[in-house]
């Protein structure tokens, strides 16, 4: 009987013993695992990818040993490392319950978004499922997918996605600047106004559309809310878009038979590439012409028989 007892508290000693080994194992693992986490979100990638790679080759629990794989891979992505992207297929396809799975394919190309290879990004989050996405989530997916999809000049897929989040408070302005200016470049004004008008009270898009705006109401015959928007963006401008300004202001003025104003803008107009063409001679010949100047209007007339 004393035998009894004295193995069964010899078992007892010996199993608690191991199992407190194996607690404090893992809790040592855990604890390395959390740092390297730690250095990872403060962008030490070199430092967490080695504490990463530590913990899995010492672990024998399943699940830090693929989140040590999943953040290795990622460390190797924003290190730039050869093969990276063989890691995060590799870590898809060795730990395939893993609920990183699609986080994996979608960090990957929120990193090359940032990057601005959007080319990379596009091919990654072409792997990843949107379906099983937060809302938040699904609506960054959406924006930066057609985002990547307009600088790639793909208007169709663009235009898909950016309607996925044209009611988005995050991402909806920006969407619809963006629909608004692929529609401006199809030559499709009364859309590309509709969204317009739509961000027109936001001060980052004042600016850039303030051109677009005024071009189209011109190319629409609405040419006093061409001049009224082109004379509010031109202290805004310079260079070329300063001188189409002044094109446009100064041919929506003629068009309205105001000469005496359109006359400076005319002047102003510097050319396609420099040069003029028949019709800035001809209205600028004209406006002097209505200006009572006959010899400034014969000037210009002359270079269109001349050939310029």
């Amino acid at each position: 009987m004393i035998k009894y007892l004295k193995l069964s508290f010899l078992m007892v000693f010996f199993s608690g013993t191991l199992l407190a080994q194996q607690t404090s194992v893992y809790t040592h693992e855990l604890t390395e695992f959390n740092r390297a986490v730690e250095l990872y979100k403060d962008k030490q990638y070199q430092a967490a990818q080695i504490l990463f790679d530590k913990v899995k080759s010492k672990t024998d629990n399943m699940e830090v040993e693929s989140d040590c794989a999943y953040y290795i891979a990622n460390c190797a992505i924003r290190l730039d490392q050869m093969g990276a992207d063989v890691l995060v297929e590799s870590f898809v396809e060795d730990y395939p319950t893993s609920t990183k799975t699609n986080q994996a394919y979608i960090e990957v190309a929120h990193y090359y978004f940032d990057q601005g290879n959007y080319p990379k990004a596009l091919e990654w989050f072409d792997k990843a499922d949107s379906n099983n996405m937060s809302q938040d989530d699904r609506e960054k997916y959406n924006f930066q997918k057609g985002y990547a999809y307009f600088t790639a000049k793909n208007t169709k897929e663009a235009t898909k996605y950016f309607n996925q989040v044209v009611n988005s408070k995050t991402f909806g302005s920006q969407a619809k600047y963006y629909l608004g200016y692929m529609s401006y470049e199809t030559d499709d004004y009364k859309s590309a106004n509709q969204y317009f008008d739509q961000v027109s009270d936001q001060d980052k898009y004042k600016e850039k559309m303030g051109y677009f705006q005024a071009d189209m109401n011109f190319k629409l015959g609405n040419f006093q809310k061409a001049i009224d928007l082109g004379l509010e963006q031109m202290p805004k401008s310079k260079g070329e878009e300063k001188s189409e300004l002044s094109k446009i202001i100064g041919e929506s003025y003629f068009n309205l038979k105001q000469y005496d104003k359109a006359l400076p803008y005319l002047l102003a107009y510097n050319g396609k590439k420099g040069k003029w063409n028949n019709t800035d001679f001809y209205q600028l010949g004209y406006t002097y012409y209505q200006q009572k100047d006959y010899e400034n209007a014969i000037s210009q007339f002359n270079k269109i028989i001349g050939g310029n």
